[in-house]
């Protein structure tokens, strides 16, 4: 009862919420710069051929005003370079633990880490307030130079104070580049963006495997004063050095605070409008009170997503834990050159879906965003249910390792999208919705995984994969119910402009600039 009263009385606030963020800006009902479009008959020609429409598909700029496509370009290049080089390295250190583990670190450490989940919220909190350029970028710096410190440690209790650390600083990295990306893109925009971001953290995850057979081959030969899986990290560092100073250089911040060089004025002002005309709250740098962090908890959206992504991203260790390798290593008997080296192209496959299912998505400005997150969903549930069972030929053992690893890679942006389209008209209810969605899921990733995935149950994992089919089922559930009130909201007009009324305010009046 208490649940559903919630969502009602939630529902009912949030109107005037949408009113009073609007007085952020002078007057939201005047544009800060014109960035129509003059549609004669020969630009409406125009747009009907067919290569205008695939342009369309391909990337979303080219019915937009000439200065906001420039603005388009700088903003994706920058700021998408940085979060995807941060992003990598990042989830490269973190799969590494994982791809060390089958090559001698579990004889050498026993590892566990709580970190992570601490320093998330108080880091987004932190984001809101000050420079995220400079801020993310320190982040990165202090983990580069923590990883290397960690390829000298000697002792166990040294691995996990430096290995707490580390998380403490990779902590705020995902949810705050995830808040930053929501808060520049319009939902016809943002999957596209957002899959490449994940896509990052998949190719690290591409290139650990082969990373590692490079350094088993190499360095870790020719110079034994480290193991291998130390040289490894060392690696990781040199990578992460200059992309902490990229960061520092070329974050764009978020739009109302953007201090970013190659922004002149004009582009500043198109940030701006870009924000005023899909109803998004355009002050980012309001002060967190107890008063306006309870009202987060009176709608739908905080006891939902969060059991979502819970559902997605613990359902995910059932790849990231070694469990392909281990059942490549222990039942097939392949060798580290073959068993460090397959799983790249269950994550090139990842990839390449993410890519096409980010097209479809924003070409139907995101309505198709719900079906692709239950895709995941039924495709792990099978595939989990059949390793589970284990007896099965050769051949579906691995088709089960694919239905389970390709889909992990669609599903993050597809769910981080969601939340971002819906909240985009509070931004700070969006950056505390968006760090406890990602906090959750690891308030139980953090230990439950070594309990059901324990190694004693190599290669066969039959309580993990049983847990996992189990989660597949709650995070069915928990997007239906995410369906619903979303589509509840939207035909009661609350939060945000509908989609047709947001294509006349982009594609209307005259190409003044």
């Amino acid at each position: 009862m208490l649940f559903g009263n919630l969502f009602h009385k939630g529902n009912h606030q949030q109107a005037p919420g949408l009113l009073e963020n609007k007085n952020d800006s002078k007057d939201d009902s005047k544009p800060f710069i014109d960035l129509s479009v003059d549609l004669t008959p020969e630009e409406i020609a125009r747009r009907e051929h067919w290569w205008f429409k695939l342009r369309i598909f391909l990337w979303d700029s080219a019915d937009k005003h000439p200065s906001e496509r420039w603005f388009l370009f700088k903003l994706d290049f920058f700021l998408l370079s940085s979060a995807m080089l941060g992003y990598f390295i990042k989830t490269l250190n973190q799969n590494n633990i994982a791809t060390a583990y089958v090559n001698g670190m579990s004889e050498h450490y026993n590892m566990a880490n709580i970190s992570y989940i601490i320093g998330q919220i108080p880091s987004n909190l932190i984001l809101h307030r000050i420079s995220a350029r400079y801020y993310l970028g320190g982040l990165e710096f202090i983990w580069a130079l923590l990883t290397v410190v960690q390829a000298t440690a000697d002792s166990l209790t040294q691995m996990y104070v430096i290995r707490f650390f580390i998380g403490l600083t990779e902590a705020g990295f995902f949810p705050g580049m995830e808040y930053l990306i929501g808060s520049w893109y319009s939902p016809a925009e943002i999957n596209k963006r957002a899959s490449l971001f994940a896509c990052a953290g998949i190719a690290a995850s591409m290139v650990s495997g082969p990373l590692q057979q490079a350094v088993l081959t190499g360095v870790a030969k020719t110079h034994k004063k480290y193991k291998a899986f130390q040289w490894l990290f060392i690696v990781d560092s040199i990578i992460s050095f200059p992309i902490a100073f990229y960061t520092m250089a070329v974050d764009p911040n978020t739009p109302s605070t953007t201090t970013a060089p190659y922004f002149t004025k004009q582009d500043k002002l198109i940030a701006k409008e870009r924000r005023r005309r899909i109803s998004a709250q355009l002050n980012t740098r309001q002060k967190y009170t107890l008063k306006k962090i309870k009202t987060f908890f009176n709608t739908w959206h905080i006891w939902v997503f969060p059991v979502l992504f819970l559902a997605y991203n613990n359902t995910c260790t059932a790849i990231n834990q070694p469990t392909f390798t281990t059942w490549m290593k222990y039942d097939l008997g392949l060798s580290p050159a073959k068993y460090n080296i397959y799983p790249t192209a269950l994550f090139g496959a990842g990839i390449g879906f993410t890519i096409v299912i980010s097209y479809i998505t924003d070409y139907t400005k995101n309505r198709l965003n719900v079906f692709f997150v239950q895709a995941y969903f039924i495709c792990v549930l099978i595939g989990s249910a059949l390793l589970a069972h284990w007896n099965i030929p050769v051949g579906l053992h691995w088709f089960c390792y694919f239905l389970i690893g390709v889909p992990t890679a669609w599903g993050q942006p597809q769910i981080f999208s969601w939340v971002n389209k819906l909240l985009r008209y509070d931004d700070m209810k969006r950056n505390f919705i968006v760090v406890c969605t990602n906090t959750l899921a690891y308030v139980t990733g953090a230990w439950v995984p070594n309990l059901v995935w324990n190694t004693n149950y190599q290669p066969e994992y039959f309580v993990g994969f049983s847990y996992n089919a189990t989660l597949c089922g709650l995070g069915i559930i928990f997007t239906v119910l995410a369906t619903y009130y979303t589509n509840r909201d939207a035909k009661n007009g609350r939060y945000y402009l509908d989609e047709k009324k947001e294509e006349e305010v982009t594609s209307s009046g005259s190409s003044n600039v």
